[in-house]
């Protein structure tokens, strides 16, 4: 009967579940949210890996020491990396408010991942046993490594109180969800100093990310589905939170609202296959020119909305000159109508002038239309 280690059992188990995940998250989704959700998964697969290949040099070193050599750098230098993704991740779902103190936060996971990697680096390099090292083919705790490993648990319990302090910051509808991630991370690592053997702490991550996967990410009702921007209900809470904190901060932002001239005649002459092609793409190039700071949405059929803090309006009038210029490259690639083009309006919220998110997006509208009646006017 083959016989296999608790950890090489928990290992596989936790690998497959994220690599379920990757294959089922929602590719479509240009939400900064998903990109930071993907990235977690990643680089804990990526760990849980290191460990494995870490494991079975140790326990063949005659002919595999490299392996563990490897597998315990990458853990090394890496895991606090975890923990800042998943900060990162819960940061998407917050407010403006009490920035300047979930900066401070943000500074201090940076510091820790940077500074880990140097040190464990140097150490490595110059052979100074301060983290883990090898004699005669066995792997050792280097002097640092029991302060490290403080300082990591620290930074879990931080990512908890991170969620818990800032709770009013979280949009209503994801309070009790995010809490998942950061609640698992802690009961995983707490579980791993009681059972040496079993690495408890990334199947923690998995856990919270699995449970996040269920009951937000295959579901989130402000994800367009055919675009993966957000949709009209996701655009409408961004506009109220983001007019709320300009109001609030005095922090201006522009809103740009975008419409996609003669899209009918992609219809008619190509099928609506064609149609639903362009406004991906259509979406793509926005996500592509704006990045993923600004919020970006489609409004409905084939309008779209971008909100960005970006307030200089030479630098808006490049934005939009280069998304006018890739949907002629997609136009031309496609063979679609010369008249296949955008019309946008654009304006600059300034939180002196006390407009409603209403309003301002109705003002915006107009702009747009006028844009577009122009447009019209000159195809005639």
């Amino acid at each position: 009967m083959i016989t296999l280690d608790g950890w090489a059992v928990l290992n596989f188990f936790t690998a497959f579940l994220l690599i379920l995940l990757l294959i089922f998250q929602n590719k479509t989704s240009r939400l900064k949210s998903s990109r930071k959700y993907c990235s977690i998964l990643i680089m804990t697969l990526i760990l849980i890996f290191a460990e494995t290949i870490g494991r079975i040099g140790e326990m063949y070193p005659d002919h595999w020491l490299f392996l563990a050599r490897i597998g315990y750098l990458i853990i090394f230098l890496f895991d606090p990396v975890d923990i800042l993704f998943a900060l990162s991740y819960i940061d998407c779902w917050m407010d403006e408010e009490n920035h300047a103190g979930r900066k401070l936060f943000r500074i201090a996971f940076q510091i820790f991942a940077a500074a880990n990697i140097l040190l464990v680096l140097i150490s490595s390099i110059f052979h100074l046993k301060w983290f883990f090292y090898f004699e005669d083919m066995k792997y050792y705790r280097g002097s640092l490594f029991m302060g490290r490993g403080i300082l990591l648990m620290v930074f879990i319990i931080l990512l908890v109180a991170y969620v818990f302090i800032f709770q009013k910051n979280i949009m209503s509808e994801y309070k009790t969800i995010i809490l998942f991630l950061p609640i698992f991370s802690l009961i995983g690592s707490a579980m791993q100093i009681f059972i040496a053997e079993l690495d408890a702490t990334y199947a923690g991550i998995s856990l919270g990310c699995l449970i996040l996967f269920f009951l937000f990410q295959s579901k989130d009702v402000n994800v367009d589905y055919l675009t993966g921007v957000l949709n009209r209900r996701g655009l409408d809470i961004k506009m109220q939170d983001m007019v709320k904190n300009s109001t609030l901060y005095g922090r201006d932002f522009t809103a740009i609202m975008m419409d996609i001239d003669n899209f009918k005649t992609v219809n008619d002459s190509f099928g609506h296959e064609a149609g639903d092609k362009a406004i991906k793409e259509v979406a793509e190039i926005l996500v592509n020119t704006f990045g993923e700071n600004a919020y970006i949405g489609r409004f409905g059929g084939d309008e779209f909305c971008v909100i960005s803090d970006i307030t200089d309006r030479s630098i808006l009038r490049e934005k939009v000159q280069s998304v006018r210029d890739e949907v002629a490259r997609l136009r031309r690639k496609n063979g679609w109508a010369e008249q296949f083009d955008i019309s946008c309006g654009y304006e600059v919220y300034h939180h002196e002038n006390l407009v409603s998110a209403k309003q301002f997006q109705e003002q915006i509208d107009r702009l747009m239309y006028v844009e577009k009646q122009e447009h019209h006017g000159l195809q005639a």
